[in-house]
C-alpha cells in the first residue's frame, strides 16, 4: 500500500521559525513524518523551489505564478493558495492513500499509523475545529477572510466546520473525491478561508470529511488533554506546553 505524503508552502514570509532558516521550511512536520512514515513518498507544491533546501527526497512541484488562484497582491495568497494546492495534491495523488500537512504540525505519538486505516475506511478525514460552527469559525465579521453570511443556506451557520492542517484521503473513495472536487471549485473561485470552504463544500455535496478528535490536532484550546497524537505549533501556547523551548 502507497502512501504520499503532501506539503505544500507559498510564500516564504508566511511561516518561519525563530530558530529555522530556509534550510528547514518543512519542519518540524518532514522529521515527524520520516519518524513514522519512512518509506511515504514525500511531495512539495511552491512557489519558491528554495522551500525544498536540505530535503533531498521531497519531489518538487513549482507552481507559475499564472496558475495561482490568487495573486500576490492579497495578503492571503500565501496560504490560500498553499491550502488548495494541498488538495490538489490529494485529488492528482496516485498512491492509495494520501495525507496533505501543514508544516507546523509534528506526530508525536506511535498511534498516528492508525492514521492510514482510518482514512481508508472513512475516504476523507481532517480534524475538528475546536471553533465549531460555521457561524463561528467562518463569518465575514470575524476577520480572518471569512465570508459566511447568516441566510447564504438553510443551515444558518449551525454546521460543523472544518480544520485543515492535515487532510487524509483514500484515493480510490468516490464519494471523498466529490467533496475535495467541490472545494477545490470554491477556493478555485472565491479564494477565502479554506475550514469554510471546506464546510461549504460538504454542505453542496452532502458528503463530509470524518472528523477526528481534538488528539489528532492539538492547538491551543486543547494542551493537555492527553493521548495526544499530532501537535499544531503553529500555536504559541502548544510550543509551550509540550516543547522544552520555542522553536
Amino acid at each position: 500500500m502507497e502512501l504520499e505524503i503532501i506539503f505544500s508552502q507559498f510564500n516564504v514570509n508566511t511561516r518561519g521559525w525563530k530558530n529555522f532558516g530556509m534550510t528547514h521550511r518543512l519542519d518540524p512536520t518532514y522529521s515527524s513524518v520520516k519518524q513514522y512514515f519512512p518509506n511515504a513518498k514525500l511531495t512539495l507544491f511552491t512557489d519558491d523551489e528554495r522551500m525544498a533546501d536540505g530535503y533531498d527526497d521531497v519531489e518538487v512541484k513549482v507552481v507559475d505564478e499564472k496558475d495561482f488562484i490568487q495573486s500576490k497582491q492579497h495578503h492571503k495568497w500565501g496560504w490560500n493558495n498553499a491550502d488548495y494546492y494541498q488538495i490538489y495534491g490529494l485529488l492528482n495523488s496516485s498512491a492509495e492513500v494520501a495525507i496533505s500537512v501543514d508544516s507546523d504540525i509534528m506526530f508525536v505519538n506511535d498511534e498516528v499509523k492508525t492514521l492510514v486505516p482510518i482514512i481508508k475506511k472513512f475516504g476523507v478525514c481532517c480534524p475538528v475545529n475546536a471553533r465549531g460552527l460555521v457561524k463561528v469559525d467562518g463569518i465575514h465579521t470575524r476577520g480572518n477572510d471569512g465570508d459566511y453570511h447568516i441566510g447564504e443556506d438553510e443551515s444558518r451557520g449551525n454546521i460543523t466546520t472544518y480544520d485543515l492542517w492535515w487532510n487524509g484521503f483514500h484515493t480510490k473513495n468516490d464519494r471523498g473525491r466529490k467533496l475535495l472536487e467541490e472545494f477545490a471549485r470554491l477556493m478555485k473561485e472565491n479564494p477565502k478561508r479554506s475550514p469554510l470552504q471546506y464546510s461549504r463544500a460538504a454542505w453542496n455535496t452532502g458528503v463530509h470529511p470524518y472528523v477526528l478528535p481534538k488528539q489528532w490536532g492539538v492547538g491551543c484550546y486543547d494542551v493537555g488533554c492527553g493521548e495526544e497524537i499530532i501537535l499544531h505549533l503553529g500555536h504559541i501556547e502548544v510550543q509551550d506546553y509540550y516543547l522544552e523551548s520555542r522553536i
